[in-house]
């Protein structure tokens, strides 16, 4: 029993971590400075023009493939039509 209460007085205590320095979780914040490059709204801006730019591209490829899609079936339809009235002409 001895032994165990001196190993607990030598033990070190924890001190803990001052709030302002780190989060529970071990992140640190950190306080800008004149190192940051680019600002908080220059890189949303950034975020939001990359977003547009590959919504208005999507957009763009997909209509174009509408496009085709429908000449497509246009040039089916004539070819059907073709088709069926020369059977409906032919003598049987």
């Amino acid at each position: 029993m001895q032994n165990i209460e001196q190993t607990i007085e030598q033990t070190p205590a924890l001190t803990p971590a001052p709030a302002s320095a780190a989060l529970p979780d071990g992140f640190v914040k950190v306080e800008g400075g004149a190192t940051e490059q680019v600002t908080e709204t220059a890189s949303l801006i950034a975020a939001y023009l990359a977003i547009w730019i590959i919504l208005m591209a999507f957009t763009f490829v997909t209509f174009k493939a509408l496009r085709s899609l429908r000449a497509q079936a246009e040039r089916t339809g004539e070819v059907v039509r073709r088709l069926s009235r020369e059977s409906s002409q032919e003598p049987t």
